[in-house]
Protein backbone atom coordinates (compact mmCIF):
# COMPACT_ATOMS: atom_id res chain seq x y z
CA UNK A 1 0.00 0.00 0.00
CA UNK A 2 1.42 3.27 -1.12
CA UNK A 3 1.25 6.43 1.53
CA UNK A 4 2.12 9.96 -0.46
CA UNK A 5 2.47 10.91 3.52
CA UNK A 6 5.96 9.10 3.55
CA UNK A 7 7.34 10.62 0.96
CA UNK A 8 11.05 11.78 2.02
CA UNK A 9 10.12 15.53 1.41
CA UNK A 10 8.35 18.33 3.42
CA UNK A 11 4.94 16.88 1.99
CA UNK A 12 4.82 14.04 4.64
CA UNK A 13 3.66 17.09 6.54
CA UNK A 14 0.17 18.57 6.01
CA UNK A 15 0.24 21.82 5.23
CA UNK A 16 0.22 24.31 8.47
CA UNK A 17 -1.42 27.28 6.99
CA UNK A 18 -3.68 29.58 8.66
CA UNK A 19 -5.83 29.68 5.47
CA UNK A 20 -7.21 26.34 6.91
CA UNK A 21 -9.46 28.73 8.84
CA UNK A 22 -8.09 27.94 12.40
CA UNK A 23 -7.93 30.26 15.14
CA UNK A 24 -4.40 31.95 15.89
CA UNK A 25 -2.90 30.11 18.24
CA UNK A 26 -2.10 33.15 20.34
CA UNK A 27 -5.42 34.36 20.50
CA UNK A 28 -6.57 30.71 22.01
CA UNK A 29 -4.35 30.75 24.72
CA UNK A 30 -5.19 33.76 26.23
CA UNK A 31 -8.86 31.65 26.59
CA UNK A 32 -9.92 29.37 29.62
CA UNK A 33 -10.51 25.98 27.92
CA UNK A 34 -12.06 23.38 30.04
CA UNK A 35 -10.21 19.89 30.63
CA UNK A 36 -12.34 17.07 31.18
CA UNK A 37 -10.80 13.68 32.26
CA UNK A 38 -12.87 10.80 31.10
CA UNK A 39 -12.83 8.09 33.31
CA UNK A 40 -12.39 4.66 31.74
CA UNK A 41 -15.01 1.72 33.17
CA UNK A 42 -13.99 -1.25 34.99
CA UNK A 43 -15.53 -3.59 32.50
CA UNK A 44 -17.69 -2.47 29.42
CA UNK A 45 -21.58 -2.65 29.32
CA UNK A 46 -22.83 -6.05 28.88
CA UNK A 47 -24.16 -4.23 24.80
CA UNK A 48 -20.74 -3.16 24.59
CA UNK A 49 -19.29 -6.30 25.61
CA UNK A 50 -21.17 -8.77 23.49
CA UNK A 51 -21.07 -6.22 19.87
CA UNK A 52 -19.01 -8.05 17.35
CA UNK A 53 -14.92 -7.14 17.71
CA UNK A 54 -11.86 -8.45 16.45
CA UNK A 55 -8.56 -8.34 17.73
CA UNK A 56 -6.81 -5.47 19.39
CA UNK A 57 -10.67 -4.31 19.75
CA UNK A 58 -11.85 -7.31 21.10
CA UNK A 59 -9.24 -7.63 23.74
CA UNK A 60 -9.03 -4.05 25.17
CA UNK A 61 -13.07 -4.72 25.64
CA UNK A 62 -12.27 -7.74 27.61
CA UNK A 63 -9.92 -5.87 29.60
CA UNK A 64 -10.98 -5.56 33.44
CA UNK A 65 -9.44 -1.85 34.51
CA UNK A 66 -7.68 1.44 32.88
CA UNK A 67 -4.40 -0.14 33.80
CA UNK A 68 -4.79 -3.24 32.10
CA UNK A 69 -5.73 -1.41 28.80
CA UNK A 70 -3.20 1.05 29.52
CA UNK A 71 -0.48 -2.27 29.62
CA UNK A 72 -2.11 -3.79 26.35
CA UNK A 73 -1.71 -0.68 24.35
CA UNK A 74 1.91 -0.15 25.07
CA UNK A 75 2.68 -3.27 24.51
CA UNK A 76 1.70 -3.03 21.26
CA UNK A 77 3.34 0.18 20.54
CA UNK A 78 6.92 -1.40 21.27
CA UNK A 79 6.22 -3.91 19.30
CA UNK A 80 6.48 -1.69 15.89
CA UNK A 81 8.48 1.01 17.35
CA UNK A 82 6.85 3.97 19.11
CA UNK A 83 7.38 4.68 22.79
CA UNK A 84 4.00 6.64 24.01
CA UNK A 85 0.15 6.83 22.20
CA UNK A 86 -2.60 9.22 23.57
CA UNK A 87 -6.05 9.36 22.69
CA UNK A 88 -7.38 12.51 23.40
CA UNK A 89 -10.14 15.19 22.16
CA UNK A 90 -10.54 18.67 20.82
CA UNK A 91 -14.51 20.43 21.03
CA UNK A 92 -14.84 23.03 18.36
CA UNK A 93 -17.05 25.29 17.95
CA UNK A 94 -16.36 26.61 13.93
CA UNK A 95 -13.23 25.89 14.65
CA UNK A 96 -12.35 27.29 17.95
CA UNK A 97 -11.47 24.87 20.75
CA UNK A 98 -13.76 25.05 23.65
CA UNK A 99 -13.00 21.65 25.84
CA UNK A 100 -10.27 19.01 26.03
CA UNK A 101 -10.90 15.81 26.65
CA UNK A 102 -8.35 13.20 28.26
CA UNK A 103 -9.11 9.60 28.41
CA UNK A 104 -7.18 8.28 31.52
CA UNK A 105 -6.70 4.74 29.69
CA UNK A 106 -4.76 6.26 27.25
CA UNK A 107 -2.96 9.22 28.22
CA UNK A 108 1.08 9.17 29.01
CA UNK A 109 2.51 11.52 32.37
CA UNK A 110 3.51 13.69 29.99
CA UNK A 111 0.18 14.92 29.02
CA UNK A 112 -0.80 15.07 32.51
CA UNK A 113 1.37 17.46 33.07
CA UNK A 114 2.88 20.23 30.96
CA UNK A 115 0.34 19.53 28.04
CA UNK A 116 -2.51 20.56 29.84
CA UNK A 117 -0.95 22.75 32.49
CA UNK A 118 0.61 25.28 29.15
CA UNK A 119 -2.16 24.28 27.17
CA UNK A 120 0.03 23.23 24.45
CA UNK A 121 -2.98 22.30 22.54
CA UNK A 122 -3.79 25.25 21.90
CA UNK A 123 -0.25 25.53 19.76
CA UNK A 124 0.19 21.91 18.83
CA UNK A 125 0.93 21.91 15.05
CA UNK A 126 -0.29 18.31 14.69
CA UNK A 127 -4.14 18.36 15.89
CA UNK A 128 -4.17 20.83 12.85
CA UNK A 129 -2.77 19.15 10.59
CA UNK A 130 -4.31 15.57 11.50
CA UNK A 131 -7.59 17.34 11.31
CA UNK A 132 -7.48 18.71 8.27
CA UNK A 133 -5.37 16.20 6.12
CA UNK A 134 -7.00 13.23 4.01
CA UNK A 135 -3.81 11.11 5.44
CA UNK A 136 -2.24 10.52 8.78
CA UNK A 137 0.66 13.04 9.86
CA UNK A 138 3.83 11.70 10.07
CA UNK A 139 6.13 14.45 11.61
CA UNK A 140 9.62 14.60 13.12
CA UNK A 141 10.39 17.97 16.07
CA UNK A 142 12.73 19.32 12.64
CA UNK A 143 9.73 20.02 10.24
CA UNK A 144 7.24 20.90 13.01
CA UNK A 145 9.34 23.56 13.81
CA UNK A 146 10.36 24.50 10.40
CA UNK A 147 6.76 24.45 9.13
CA UNK A 148 4.56 25.95 12.17
CA UNK A 149 5.30 29.99 11.69
CA UNK A 150 2.73 30.47 9.40
CA UNK A 151 0.35 29.49 12.62
CA UNK A 152 1.85 32.44 14.84
CA UNK A 153 1.06 36.09 15.20
CA UNK A 154 2.68 37.45 18.13
CA UNK A 155 5.40 36.39 20.48
CA UNK A 156 3.25 34.73 22.84
CA UNK A 157 2.24 32.00 20.19
CA UNK A 158 5.84 32.14 19.23
CA UNK A 159 6.81 31.82 22.79
CA UNK A 160 3.98 28.43 23.26
CA UNK A 161 5.32 26.82 20.34
CA UNK A 162 9.01 26.81 21.74
CA UNK A 163 7.68 25.37 25.31
CA UNK A 164 5.69 22.99 23.20
CA UNK A 165 8.82 21.89 21.23
CA UNK A 166 11.37 21.96 24.24
CA UNK A 167 8.74 19.67 25.90
CA UNK A 168 8.39 17.26 23.74
CA UNK A 169 12.41 16.98 22.76
CA UNK A 170 13.10 16.59 26.73
CA UNK A 171 10.64 13.92 26.90
CA UNK A 172 12.09 11.69 24.65
CA UNK A 173 8.84 12.87 21.48
CA UNK A 174 10.76 13.28 18.56
CA UNK A 175 8.77 11.77 16.05
CA UNK A 176 5.41 9.95 15.48
CA UNK A 177 2.31 10.19 13.63
CA UNK A 178 -0.98 11.46 14.51
CA UNK A 179 -4.53 11.38 12.81
CA UNK A 180 -7.78 12.24 14.04
CA UNK A 181 -11.37 10.92 13.72
CA UNK A 182 -14.62 13.37 14.07
CA UNK A 183 -16.85 11.84 16.53
CA UNK A 184 -20.52 11.37 14.80
CA UNK A 185 -23.26 12.79 17.25
CA UNK A 186 -20.79 15.51 18.95
CA UNK A 187 -18.40 18.47 17.83
CA UNK A 188 -15.34 16.33 18.75
CA UNK A 189 -12.61 14.95 16.98
CA UNK A 190 -10.50 12.75 18.55
CA UNK A 191 -6.79 12.63 17.85
CA UNK A 192 -4.47 9.43 18.19
CA UNK A 193 -1.01 10.29 18.41
CA UNK A 194 1.84 8.13 18.12
CA UNK A 195 5.61 9.13 19.23
CA UNK A 196 9.09 7.72 19.14
CA UNK A 197 12.54 8.80 20.19
CA UNK A 198 14.01 8.48 17.03
CA UNK A 199 14.83 12.12 15.70
CA UNK A 200 13.72 11.92 12.24
CA UNK A 201 10.58 10.58 10.42
CA UNK A 202 11.87 8.46 7.84
CA UNK A 203 12.01 5.01 10.07
CA UNK A 204 8.00 5.04 9.78
CA UNK A 205 7.06 3.08 6.90
CA UNK A 206 4.18 1.97 5.35
CA UNK A 207 3.87 -0.85 7.24
CA UNK A 208 4.57 0.84 10.82
CA UNK A 209 2.14 3.71 9.66
CA UNK A 210 -1.05 -0.05 8.88
CA UNK A 211 -0.14 -1.31 12.52
CA UNK A 212 -0.10 2.20 14.16
CA UNK A 213 -3.88 2.91 12.39
CA UNK A 214 -4.82 -0.54 13.64
CA UNK A 215 -4.02 0.29 17.38
CA UNK A 216 -5.29 3.59 17.11
CA UNK A 217 -8.35 2.41 15.64
CA UNK A 218 -9.22 0.11 17.94
CA UNK A 219 -8.57 2.28 20.71
CA UNK A 220 -11.24 4.60 18.81
CA UNK A 221 -13.59 2.30 18.87
CA UNK A 222 -13.58 1.19 22.72
CA UNK A 223 -12.95 5.25 24.11
CA UNK A 224 -14.83 6.72 21.82
CA UNK A 225 -17.82 6.07 23.90
CA UNK A 226 -16.84 7.31 26.85
CA UNK A 227 -15.70 10.71 25.21
CA UNK A 228 -19.06 10.67 24.12
CA UNK A 229 -20.94 10.46 27.13
CA UNK A 230 -18.99 13.12 28.30
CA UNK A 231 -19.59 15.81 25.96
CA UNK A 232 -23.31 14.80 25.90
CA UNK A 233 -23.25 15.48 29.86
CA UNK A 234 -22.24 18.75 29.55
CA UNK A 235 -23.87 20.05 27.14
CA UNK A 236 -27.47 18.86 28.56
CA UNK A 237 -26.29 19.65 32.03
CA UNK A 238 -26.59 23.62 30.61
CA UNK A 239 -29.79 23.40 29.30
CA UNK A 240 -32.22 24.13 31.43
CA UNK A 241 -36.40 22.43 31.15
CA UNK A 242 -37.43 25.71 29.66
CA UNK A 243 -34.96 25.60 27.05
CA UNK A 244 -35.59 21.65 26.40
CA UNK A 245 -39.30 22.53 25.79
CA UNK A 246 -37.96 25.36 22.85
CA UNK A 247 -35.83 23.11 21.23
CA UNK A 248 -38.61 20.22 21.41
CA UNK A 249 -41.07 22.79 20.13
CA UNK A 250 -39.05 24.22 16.78
CA UNK A 251 -37.97 20.35 16.17
CA UNK A 252 -41.89 20.11 16.02
CA UNK A 253 -41.72 22.67 13.45
CA UNK A 254 -44.00 25.11 15.34
CA UNK A 255 -43.44 28.95 15.34
CA UNK A 256 -42.47 31.23 18.25
CA UNK A 257 -45.86 32.05 18.97
CA UNK A 258 -46.97 28.28 19.14
CA UNK A 259 -44.37 27.69 21.55
CA UNK A 260 -45.42 30.64 23.81
CA UNK A 261 -48.68 29.91 23.99
CA UNK A 262 -47.43 26.04 25.66
CA UNK A 263 -44.74 28.03 27.33
CA UNK A 264 -47.14 30.69 28.53
CA UNK A 265 -44.85 33.59 27.56
CA UNK A 266 -44.14 35.74 24.85
CA UNK A 267 -43.04 35.25 21.10
CA UNK A 268 -40.96 37.89 21.85
CA UNK A 269 -39.29 36.48 24.27
CA UNK A 270 -39.30 32.77 22.87
CA UNK A 271 -37.43 34.51 19.94
CA UNK A 272 -34.83 35.89 22.72
CA UNK A 273 -34.28 32.43 23.81
CA UNK A 274 -33.42 31.16 20.85
CA UNK A 275 -31.21 33.63 19.89
CA UNK A 276 -29.06 32.57 22.68
CA UNK A 277 -29.41 29.29 21.83
CA UNK A 278 -28.36 29.28 18.45
CA UNK A 279 -25.35 31.17 19.94
CA UNK A 280 -24.26 28.90 22.45
CA UNK A 281 -23.93 26.21 19.93
CA UNK A 282 -22.67 27.76 17.00
CA UNK A 283 -24.91 27.64 14.75
CA UNK A 284 -26.89 30.35 12.20
CA UNK A 285 -30.74 28.83 12.62
CA UNK A 286 -33.20 27.08 13.96
CA UNK A 287 -33.09 24.13 11.54
CA UNK A 288 -29.36 24.10 12.04
CA UNK A 289 -30.03 24.42 15.90
CA UNK A 290 -32.80 21.29 15.48
CA UNK A 291 -30.02 19.23 14.13
CA UNK A 292 -27.72 19.37 15.98
CA UNK A 293 -29.07 19.38 19.07
CA UNK A 294 -30.89 15.93 17.69
CA UNK A 295 -27.40 14.65 17.02
CA UNK A 296 -26.61 15.40 20.69
CA UNK A 297 -29.59 13.36 21.61
CA UNK A 298 -30.59 16.77 23.90
CA UNK A 299 -34.25 16.48 22.20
Amino acid sequence: MHYPALRKDDSALAPLSHSCGAEPAASARGRTIEVVWCNDPRQLSLTQRHSPRLGIAQALAAAQSACERSRMVNGFLHLIGFSTFAYFALEFARDRVERLFLHEAFIPGTYRGDYVRERYHDVDPRTLAARQGRLPLVWDLQHLHAQSPSLLHDDTAQEGLDGFIKMMRDDGMRSGLMFAMSIPGTRMHAFMSFTGQRRTRDWITSTTLEQALSIGMSVHTIASQQLTAAARDRTSDGLTAFERELLLGIAEGASDKEIGRRLDTSAHNVDYHLRKLRKRFNVANRTELTYLTSKLELI
